[in-house]
């Protein structure tokens, strides 16, 4: 591989103005830029950017560690970290655990804490070794993620997943204002008796929807009813057959907490003869394609993906340049959905 020296000869100057120009400091003249750019390109020269970086205190290099990169969620809030640090300055390098494959090999539940903890591990240890001046850690669902130690001593964020360490900051979907949105907006329009198809029971995303529609009911009078909520896996069929149950009940007004299940409600309202905005209201939750290719398109909430991944390049870039606030207690930021209106509510 060759080296900033031997460009340095090709070019006929020192290494310290191919090292300048490279780092856009050089006041070298134009010709002079354009011979070293020129042997750059090539010669196929990449600068060793691990090795700069042990000479100075700031290597301008962040790890993103995620669960898993094939979760719909996690791709949008890696490419907003990607584009705040390329605009910053900084080089990211993504380690990607592929965990959800791994869960399931092993039969336990999305998230279980030990078999997380074995493959974290290595990755803190990877960053570290590459000398990554903050983590951003990309949970694959909404879970608690207690995998970093008190003492890593490397600035930590949290994307989608908290972490009950208040050593370390957490950016997360305000799932609560998002259903209290959702509520608010079915109630307006005239649904007083919601059926509600949940995800699963001890999901931290269902919990906390549960919480903002109890609370919008609150709000407006109407008295929570424990029979018109079931709880789904998040998965399409599931989704049918909750809605069954709740159409068996006399329910016209159904909010799915992801689209998906969403959509196993519509299968359920055609198998009935039901036309889903006209003779049934159905909500979802996400936003994802799916809900554009239903008939009639699905009303939906926004998740503020690429905001979180934006906020939690900030945040750790934050942390990095600024030791005063890195030493302040630890925030827990909620990111705000935002209601997508269509045809499929009455």
């Amino acid at each position: 591989m060759i080296t900033l020296k031997e460009i340095a000869r090709m070019c006929g100057v020192s290494p310290s103005t191919v090292s300048n120009i490279l780092n856009g400091k050089s006041k070298m003249s134009e010709e002079t830029r354009n011979k070293v750019l020129e042997a750059i390109e090539k010669t196929g020269y990449r600068p060793n950017f691990f090795a700069q970086g042990m000479r100075r205190q700031n290597n301008k290099f962040i790890c993103i560690i995620a669960e898993e990169l094939l979760q719909f969620s996690t791709p949008p809030i890696v490419e907003a970290i990607m584009d705040v640090c390329e605009a910053k300055g900084y080089r990211t390098i993504l380690i990607n655990m592929s965990m959800y494959e791994k869960w399931k090999k092993t039969g336990v539940n999305l998230g279980e804490e030990k078999l997380l903890m074995k493959y974290t591990s290595p990755a803190l240890v990877e960053a570290k070794a590459m000398r990554a001046d903050g983590i951003i850690y990309v949970a694959a669902h909404g879970h608690a993620v207690d995998v970093v130690p008190d003492d890593y001593g490397i600035p930590v964020v949290f994307a989608y997943g908290h972490s009950r360490n208040s050593n370390y900051r957490c950016v997360l979907i305000d799932d609560f204002g998002g259903s209290v949105m959702v509520t608010r907006h079915l109630i307006y329009r005239g649904h007083k008796k919601i059926g509600v198809i949940c995800g699963k029971e001890d999901n931290m995303h269902t919990i906390e929807r549960l919480k903002g529609y109890r609370s919008a009911l609150s709000e407006f009078g109407i008295k929570y009813d424990k029979d018109l909520v079931l709880y789904g896996d998040w998965e399409r069929e599931s989704g049918r057959i909750c809605a069954r149950k709740l159409l068996s009940m006399g329910i016209t007004t159904i909010w799915c907490m992801n689209d998906l299940m969403a959509a196993g409600a519509y299968d359920e309202a055609m198998a009935e003869g039901l036309i889903v905005g006209e003779d049934i209201s159905i909500f979802g939750f996400d936003n994802r394609e799916i809900s554009e290719y239903l008939f009639p398109q699905l009303s939906t909430c926004e998740l503020p993906l690429e905001a979180i991944g934006k906020t939690c390049a900030e945040q750790i870039i934050k942390e990095i340049e600024d030791e005063n606030y890195r030493s302040q207690p630890a925030e827990l930021i909620k990111m705000p959905c935002m209601m997508v209106q269509r045809k499929s509510v009455i």
